[in-house]
């Protein structure tokens, strides 16, 4: 009797050893990433619920807004089992929200084992702005996201809220640097696309004249990478704690959940701030903040007076790219910075304004 070899394809082969490689690459995840396989084949393969797979990449601001589809997938799936796959760095923030059975981040291991499994149904919505040719983006932002589903939003349901253990921690950091504990006011300036942020010059004025009407503290947060994933750091701003490249994403949840105010450019923090109800400036200029800024939130939108303000709006397309504008960025540049701390002012009364 002759015996038999169990022949395996060449291409099985190479997707298991790909799969296990992408496993092991992130040694500190992979406790993560099997809790998250078997979890899947519990509720899946062994409970016989349907797999939901929901994907937004892209920033902050877009997973905060897709995330106000949620419960419309829910009533679409009533059985589902549904993972949320989120843009990079953003996976603490999905999960405060509570909204999801499952999240990972983009382009990880259970992402790519999500992509090779048996699903019910994989979303992955597009803006118009993202086909080609492009397309004219005239609604808010969670209603596009909404549209491209089928579903009908509910911002409601979208809330983030720190760990404990990260409140504490970034209390502790709080402390040392405000023992007095005075107004905190944190700012935004980016990097993100040129065309939405404010001259660091006006950074400056706005700092300088915050120091002198009122008793606060500032903090700027960020990174150095742009929307892009280009390495472009801001300058300082005078009389600020820099905190750049320092906070995560769920640590600057925990900050502005803390803050007595924010002020930032149209990017992912300001959509953090409106979600969690922290009173904020926004600067907004190519794009419309009736049509970004977050359901319910205590934001005072601030723009410069110029004839092709919203310009993303457009429909025959936007007038700007997202590296420059015919222009010159007028919408952005004509913004005066005691007109923000007007704003600033006029949300706050508890900021100990030394007039």
């Amino acid at each position: 009797m002759t015996g038999s070899v169990l022949q395996f394809p060449h291409s099985y082969i190479r997707r298991a050893a790909s799969g296990l490689a992408l496993l092991f690459s992130r040694p500190s995840e992979l406790p993560f990433n099997l809790l998250l396989v078997t979890r899947y084949i519990w509720s899946i393969w062994i409970k016989g619920k349907d797999s939901v797979v929901l994907v937004r990449e892209g920033g902050i601001g877009d997973l905060a807004c897709v995330l106000a589809s949620v419960p419309g997938l829910r009533q679409r799936h009533p059985t589902s089992w549904l993972a949320v796959i989120t843009p990079l760095g953003c996976r603490e923030l999905a999960l405060s929200s509570g909204l999801a059975d499952a999240v990972a981040e983009s382009k990880g291991f259970f992402h790519r084992f999500l992509e090779r499994s048996s699903t019910s149904a994989y979303y992955q919505p597009y803006l118009p702005d993202e086909f080609l040719p492009p397309r004219p983006q005239m609604l808010h932002l969670i209603q596009e996201f909404a549209q491209a589903l089928g579903v009908s939003p509910d911002p409601s349901y979208v809330r983030f809220r720190a760990p404990s253990r990260v409140r504490r921690r970034l209390n502790d950091e709080l402390r040392v640097i405000n023992p007095k504990n005075h107004p905190v006011i944190v700012l935004h300036p980016g990097p993100t696309w040129p065309v939405r942020e404010w001259p660091h010059q006006r950074w400056c004025e706005l700092a300088e004249l915050i120091r002198a009407r009122t008793s606060a503290i500032m903090i700027k947060i960020g990174t150095d990478l742009d929307s892009m994933r280009r390495a472009r750091p801001m300058p300082p701003i005078p009389y600020t704690i820099d905190w750049t490249n320092r906070l995560t994403v769920i640590e600057t949840v925990a900050l502005l959940e803390q803050a007595s105010a924010f002020v930032g450019i149209d990017s992912g923090p300001l959509h953090v701030a409106g979600v969690l109800g922290t009173r904020s400036v926004g600067l907004f200029g190519p794009i419309s903040g009736d049509r970004r800024i977050f359901p319910g939130s205590r934001t005072t939108v601030v723009t410069a007076a110029e004839d092709c303000l919203g310009c993303h709006h457009r429909s025959e397309g936007p007038l700007h790219w997202r590296t420059g504008c015919p222009h010159n960025i007028s919408c952005m540049h004509g913004i005066a910075a005691d007109v923000v701390l007007g704003a600033l002012l006029g949300l706050c009364d508890h900021l100990d304004v030394q007039c």
